[in-house]
C-alpha cells in the first residue's frame, strides 16, 4: 500500500522566563513570556500557509506555543502528546548552569562530561530519543488520511535527540522557535532541509 508523504514541521516553544535566565526547564511546566507569546505569532506568520494543522507536547510552553499558532491560522490544536516534552533533567531542573556546577561539581566538572551527560535523576538521551520518536510517529498516524503536513512544537533538546538519531551527525540545539521539517514517507522520517530561525 502507497502512503502519502507527511510533512512535519518541528519547532521548538516560544521563550519562557528561564529561558531568558538560562535555566534547565526538562519536565517542569514552566509558561511562555510576553516574548514568547509574541515569538509564536512570529512563527505563524512565517510558515502561514505550509501545514493544515498542530500538535504539540502537553508543557505549557509547547501547548501555549501551538495554539497561539493555531488560532493565528484557524487550524486546529490536534493533539497534545506527553511523548513530545522535554528531557527530563533531575536535579538539574531550575537550576543555571553555574547553580549546577557550585551544588553538583563532581557531575559538572567530570573531565569526560558532554553535552548528553547524564545529570542526578535525569533521563537518558536514548530513553528520550525513543519516545519522542513514538511521539512523531504518534503524529503521523493521527494525520493519516485526514492531513499531509502539520507543525509539531516540542523542545529543545527534545529536537536534537530526535535529529541526532535521524540523521547520525551532531545538531546544533534549536533556538526558541526554529524549526526542521521531516518528512514520513509510510516507513520512515527524512530530514528535508535545514530551516532558519525566525528573527
Amino acid at each position: 500500500m502507497t502512503h502519502v508523504p507527511i510533512r512535519l514541521y518541528l519547532a521548538r516553544h516560544g521563550r519562557t522566563a528561564w529561558n531568558l535566565e538560562r535555566r534547565f526547564q526538562g519536565t517542569t511546566d514552566i509558561p511562555l513570556d510576553d516574548v514568547g507569546r509574541a515569538q509564536a505569532l512570529e512563527l505563524a506568520d512565517a510558515l502561514r500557509g505550509r501545514f493544515e494543522t498542530v500538535l504539540a507536547s502537553n508543557l505549557a510552553r509547547a501547548s501555549e506555543t501551538a495554539q497561539i499558532v493555531a488560532n493565528a491560522l484557524n487550524l486546529e490544536l490536534l493533539a497534545r502528546d506527553p511523548d513530545l516534552r522535554e528531557r527530563g533533567y533531575g536535579k538539574f531542573e531550575g537550576l543555571t548552569a553555574d547553580e549546577c556546577a557550585a551544588q553538583y561539581p563532581e557531575v559538572w566538572n567530570d573531565p569526560k562530561r558532554d553535552r548528553n551527560f547524564l545529570p542526578p535523576g535525569g533521563e537518558p538521551v536514548e530513553e528520550v530519543a525513543a519516545r519522542v520518536t513514538r511521539g512523531l510517529l504518534r503524529c503521523v498516524e493521527r494525520l493519516r488520511g485526514r492531513y499531509q503536513s502539520a507543525l509539531v512544537v516540542s523542545h529543545g533538546t527534545a529536537l536534537r535527540l530526535f535529529l541526532e538519531q535521524l540523521s547520525g551527525a551532531r545538531v546544533t540545539s534549536l533556538a526558541n522557535l526554529e524549526y526542521r521539517e521531516v518528512v514520513h514517507d509510510g516507513t520512515r522520517f527524512t530530514l528535508v532541509e535545514r530551516a532558519p530561525a525566525i528573527p
